[in-house]
């Protein structure tokens, strides 16, 4: 069966329409007009219309109907728009008698809102106890509910796959966004997505908690000892078989003991896939901090080397609509290549010899000085590095606020950034705390926090 077997054609039209703002504005006060348990999402039509006509008074965009009928009041333009939503079959209207009639919205329009409004107020995944309840459900395991229990398990199993690959989704749109997309931005751009936006959605998520109180190494191991055990006990899974059969999950013996058998294997395979998905999850994450880290530098290199100059000399271009090239470079088209071209010519191979090491041959310390720079470059963001930078920081002492260390130069500043993205990762000395006032550094504004040993946070 198609999807458009069981919604109208016309339900999406409205959401592409010139008035879809209005619509789905409509079509939320609607929701939470008729979201009670004595409604049950059925509401009626003169209420339901006054709760429009509120919105249409305060509404200070123009608002004209796409078949160009007049209207000019507020309960003009509440009554069009429920027309307009009957017609697209989000609606259904019906006659309650006494001259009263109630708008009740249909079970897939319920399904479609829930999901827009969680969208909208950007609810973040819960993942605390999931696991837990998987463990409890098997540990505690009796074949008098054994159907009940499994399918409860693969539906919490299932339920946390989906928000981990979700979560790993939402990771690549805001490196997408950062490093794909040709976007102009500035620090302050980059810095409030990174530390507000990007921090709200996987920083301060429940992820977290996957790894420290709700690990996967706690309960693993008795969750496929418990899930082995049913798996492995005929008795069980004919049981279980039987109880299919009972509330008519499938209706041959066959085919219900293929159903439970899926269900208690996608258990025990989805339990080992976790822990590979948390290590993607961690390395994307890990990913996106780096290229933001690399743009920041880039954002704040105003030095007079080649860096900065090149710097400088591109924002100079990114800023002109129309830049003419020709002043900086000497640019010409070839279209032909012929002996006169400066293309290369292929030479014969020739097998290389390997000269031998001149122990004896001296190399000035400058050389050295500038290798060894170049080394530790690569590895000035690390983990490791920022490790090693936090306890430099603190000295002895068990915390320091992030507006007490100094900034001397850019790298200081993005490794004040790191410290505050790193600190929930694995093999990290330090935690932090988020404080609920502002600090300031040159012209960027962020909540300060606090950087403390762990074991140290009272």
């Amino acid at each position: 069966m198609h999807l458009f077997d069981q919604i109208p054609d016309t339900l999406f039209s409205v959401l592409s329409s010139p008035n879809k703002k209005i619509y789905v504005d409509c079509l939320f006060i609607i929701y939470d007009a008729t979201n009670s348990i004595e409604d049950s999402f059925q509401g009626e039509r003169s209420y339901v219309i006054g709760k429009l006509v509120d919105y249409f008074d305060e509404l200070k965009d123009g608002f004209l109907l796409e078949e160009n009928d007049e209207v000019s009041t507020s309960r003009q333009k509440s009554v069009a728009v429920i027309n307009t939503l009957k017609q697209n079959g989000w609606l259904g209207e019906e006659e309650l008698g006494d001259y009263k009639t109630s708008l009740n919205l249909f079970d897939y329009s319920i399904k479609i809102l829930d999901l827009l409004k969680r969208i909208e107020l950007g609810e973040q995944m819960e993942y605390t106890g999931e696991l837990y309840t998987v463990y409890s459900l098997l540990a505690s395991f009796d074949i008098k509910d054994g159907l009940t229990i499994i399918e409860q398990a693969y539906k919490k199993v299932d339920d946390i796959l989906r928000k981990l690959k979700t979560l790993k989704a939402n990771i690549y749109r805001y490196y997408y966004d950062l490093v794909k997309k040709e976007k102009k931005e500035n620090l302050q751009e980059v810095l409030e997505r990174l530390l507000v936006d990007y921090k709200t959605n996987f920083f301060d998520s429940a992820y977290y908690a996957l790894k420290t109180t709700d690990s996967l190494p706690r309960y693993k191991r008795s969750i496929l000892e418990n899930i082995g055990k049913i798996y492995q006990n005929d008795l069980y899974l004919d049981t279980l078989a039987n109880q299919a059969l009972e509330h008519r999950r499938k209706v041959e013996f066959n085919d219900a003991f293929n159903y439970v058998e899926e269900r208690i294997r996608y258990i025990k395979d989805s339990v080992d896939s976790i822990e590979f998905l948390i290590d993607a999850i961690d390395e994307k994450n890990e990913l996106y901090i780096n290229a933001a880290a690399s743009k920041i530098m880039f954002l704040t290199n105003t030095s007079e080397d080649l860096e900065g100059l090149l710097n400088r000399l591109f924002k100079v271009i990114l800023k002109e609509k129309q830049f003419n090239y020709h002043e900086i470079f000497n640019l010409t088209r070839a279209r032909n290549l012929d002996d006169n071209s400066l293309q290369t010519i292929r030479r014969q191979r020739i097998d290389p010899v390997a000269e031998a090491i001149n122990y004896e041959q001296e190399i000035s310390d400058e050389v050295k000085e500038k290798k060894m720079a170049s080394l530790l470059r690569a590895n000035v963001f690390s983990k490791v590095e920022i490790n090693n930078h936090v306890s430099y920081l603190l000295e002895g002492a068990d915390r320091i606020k992030a507006s007490q260390i100094p900034l001397e130069s850019n790298e200081d500043f993005v490794k004040l950034i790191l410290i505050f993205l790193f600190s929930k990762s694995v093999g990290m000395r330090y935690d932090i705390k988020v404080l609920n006032y502002e600090a300031k550094i040159g012209e960027i504004k962020f909540n300060d926090f606090e950087i403390y040993k762990k074991g140290k946070s009272t």
